[in-house]
């Protein structure tokens, strides 16, 4: 997407001094009537439309009419609610659904429309909405639309702005087509038009339908299968300020030489084309372009020299292309960069000093390049506006001085597997806005400052695993106002130690895994429920038993505490986990019989209870425990024959491993109904002859070694 869609007032439906939400303003009442049929039709869980009840429809939610008239000119439903804030992902509570009632039509001087970001589950664009000639403005963009686009929209000659597209965040799911564009023509006043992930597979001419609209001046046609042609005839839509044309089907995979006529661009996006001619010269007149977006393509180095010419840029990706070579040192005549980003772009040699030179630069990407030397204070003297640096997979270290105070205040630090050690950076200590900081595998041996305790308290992603860090483990207070929801929180394999005080409630994953911590699990807050999904806890030292409170954790998915000390029963609430796929209690001292109610657990994906002390026979319940892929009881005191019901309920095992237990009898032909099995399978038990023979020449189980072992009589 080249930049967010122009917002409503660079598109007025009238004139605005015409349309009021006003109370006073007598509507009138055969619109009044129109409106309460059209909202009949809506499914409004939230009660939205709570306010459209006596007569005064000009004061309803959602509504503007004419100052003088009453006319309805405005009607606004659009959801505010942000994608990113709904709590269930499957449905949209705030978001209206239902059908919409033809009587809408009678809204005959209606100039505003907006239906968007709501869910209407999947049916057609109305053709009515082609008999509201007054339209100004139409936006039915990620509102669960489905089907046909109907050619109707075509009457709509004084519509200014359309959109019909929908974005990857967005809800409700657009899944709109057209076999034929040239409806499009009709709309002769169009200034805005997104038609974002539409289908064109079968509109192959849409192209030039949309070229005889001559006053656009914003056109997103991104993800569409559209066929780009490299020749037009004549270019009419010469006032486009901003392009999109990403993910469509170029002529010979060529960049169209037309695009040199449209020299007002602003915004341009090319990206995930797999374009490969070279562009030099093709922005030469283009010297107001300041969003430019070739990601996903095949352009080399000698594009990004070209590019560096255009020195009105504030934003150039890069990223996915086949660079094969040096970021070039006239990086810097790009003096308005605000963002650079180069991921995955087969860079290498060293990063230029010249890059310090950037003064408005904000966010720096060079991922999964082969860049390599040493960042110095030099890449980062003028610096001061930077917010986001991302260095990850290169080759590179960082050598500053300890004393070094950078200009930048950072938000977010990725520089994993990057040189920053060994002694802890102290400029992080400068750096008082960070969100996000990834210090993996930074070759840091050294204690963890206690100014970073403090620091750490408003970090919402924390990555410092695959170091020596020494110390006690962190403390995390909960997080009083933060844009997230929730932190994860990685410190493992380094050489913690000590005991870890309290779980905070707002950490979604924590990690700690492969330290030397002591003591026991900590319990969570009386009365508190954690939202956490993921806990490794797993090779460290922490003894007692595995706390109930755990089983508070009801979004818990992934639970990790092998290779401990533990001891004691399993806690048989965890049967309220019932988000849990993940379970590795392997390798402590728990004792007792594996609870009944772990049966319950029927999402469970992979169980690990070996190398414990685990007595008694396998609980029937297990047999419900359809998804298992993964059961490992071995090394444990065992004493029961192989249940038949493994080979006949759990059919998603590609693991199975009983050994070192008492197991005794026959092994059951069911066993050969496994035909998932892949890699191992270990089982101490009286070989039953059949089933051994079975085992060993069945066609469908690919096992690399079956391991028997006998018991003693």
């Amino acid at each position: 997407m080249v930049n967010s869609i122009p917002v409503t007032g660079q598109f007025p439906f009238g004139s605005s001094k015409q349309a009021y939400h006003h109370s006073n303003v007598t509507c009138i009442e055969s619109e009044r009537r129109a409106l309460l049929q059209f909202r009949q039709g809506l499914i409004d869980e939230s009660n939205h439309l709570s306010s459209w009840i006596g007569k005064r429809c000009c004061s309803w939610e959602g509504i503007s009419c004419h100052n003088t008239t009453g006319s309805v000119l405005k009607l606004d439903l659009r959801n505010t609610v942000p994608f990113f804030d709904y709590a269930d992902d499957d449905h949209c509570k705030n978001c209206l659904g239902g059908q919409l009632n033809p009587s809408l039509a009678n809204l005959t001087n209606l100039r505003y429309l907006d239906l968007s970001s709501n869910n209407f589950l999947g049916i057609q664009v109305p053709a009515f909405l082609g008999l509201l000639k007054n339209l100004r403005y139409l936006n039915l963009s990620s509102a669960g639309f489905d089907g046909e686009i109907p050619h109707h929209l075509g009457n709509l000659s004084h519509l200014r702005y359309l959109d019909l597209g929908d974005s990857i965040f967005s809800r409700g799911w657009n899944s709109l087509s057209t076999k034929d564009l040239r409806w499009v023509a009709g709309l002769s006043s169009l200034k805005c038009l997104v038609l974002s992930w539409v289908n064109f597979t079968d509109a192959q001419d849409g192209f030039q339908s949309i070229n005889m609209l001559p006053s656009l001046t914003t056109l997103y046609l991104n993800h569409c299968f559209l066929f780009i042609h490299s020749h037009l005839s004549h270019v009419n839509f010469t006032s486009l300020a901003s392009l999109d044309l990403g993910e469509n089907n170029f002529n010979n995979y060529m960049v169209p030489p037309w695009l040199r006529n449209l020299t007002g661009l602003h915004d341009l996006g090319l990206g995930r084309n797999n374009l490969f001619d070279p562009i030099h010269g093709l922005f030469d007149q283009m010297t107001s372009l300041v969003h430019l977006d070739l990601s996903a393509n095949r352009f080399d180095a000698s594009t990004l020299k070209s590019l560096c010419n255009i020195s009105s840029l504030t934003y150039l990706d890069l990223s996915n292309n086949n660079l094969q070579g040096s970021i070039p040192s006239e990086i810097d005549q790009l003096s308005k960069l605000t963002n650079l980003l180069l991921y995955s772009s087969s860079l290498n040699g060293t990063i230029p000093t010249n890059l310090g030179q950037l003064t408005k630069l904000q966010a720096f990407g060079i991922s999964y390049n082969s860049l390599t030397g040493v960042l110095s204070e030099d890449h980062f003297t003028k610096l001061q506006e930077l917010k986001s640096l991302d260095l990850t997979g290169n080759f590179l270290a960082l050598n500053v001085s300890s004393s070094w105070v950078p200009a930048f205040q950072l938000q977010e630090i990725v520089m994993p597997s990057i040189i920053v050690g060994p002694k802890f950076p102290a400029w992080l200590r400068t750096q008082k806005e960070v969100e996000v900081l990834d210090m993996r595998n930074a070759s840091i041996s050294d204690a963890i400052p206690n100014w970073f305790r403090v620091l750490c308290y408003n970090i919402t992603s924390l990555d410092l695993s695959s170091n020596s860090l020494t110390g006690n483990p962190l403390e995390f207070k909960q997080l009083k106002h933060s844009r997230y929801a929730d932190r994860d929180i990685s410190l493992s394999s380094n050489k913690l130690d000590g005991s870890l005080k309290s779980f905070p409630l707002d950490i979604s994953a924590l990690d700690l895994s492969h330290n030397f911590l002591t003591g026991h699990i900590p319990q969570l807050e009386v009365d508190q429920t954690s939202v956490v999904e993921s806990l490794s806890l797993n090779d460290n030292r922490f003894t007692g038993t595995i706390p109930e409170d755990l089983c508070k954790s009801e979004n818990l998915c992934f639970l990790d505490l092998s290779n401990n000390l533990l001891s004691g029963r399993v806690p048989l609430c965890l049967v309220n986990l019932r988000n849990l796929w993940v379970l590795d209690l392997a390798n402590n001292s728990l004792s007792g019989q594996i609870p009944s109610s772990l049966g319950n657990l029927s999402g469970l994906s992979y169980l690990h209870l070996s190398g414990n002390k685990f007595v008694g026979k396998l609980p029937t319940s297990m047999q419900n425990m359809s998804m298992l892929q993964t059961l490992d009881l071995g090394d444990n005191g065992l004493k029961d024959i192989i249940p038949a019901w493994i080979g006949e309920k759990l059919s998603n095992l590609r693991f199975l491993r009983f050994q070192s237990n008492n197991f005794h009898g026959p092994i059951s032909d069911t066993l050969c109904q496994l035909s998932l099995l892949r890699g191992y399978m270990e089982i101490t038990a009286v070989v039953h002859e059949k089933a051994f023979k079975t085992l060993r020449e069945e066609e469908n189980l690919s096992i690399t070694q079956v391991a028997f072992g006998l018991l003693n009589p």
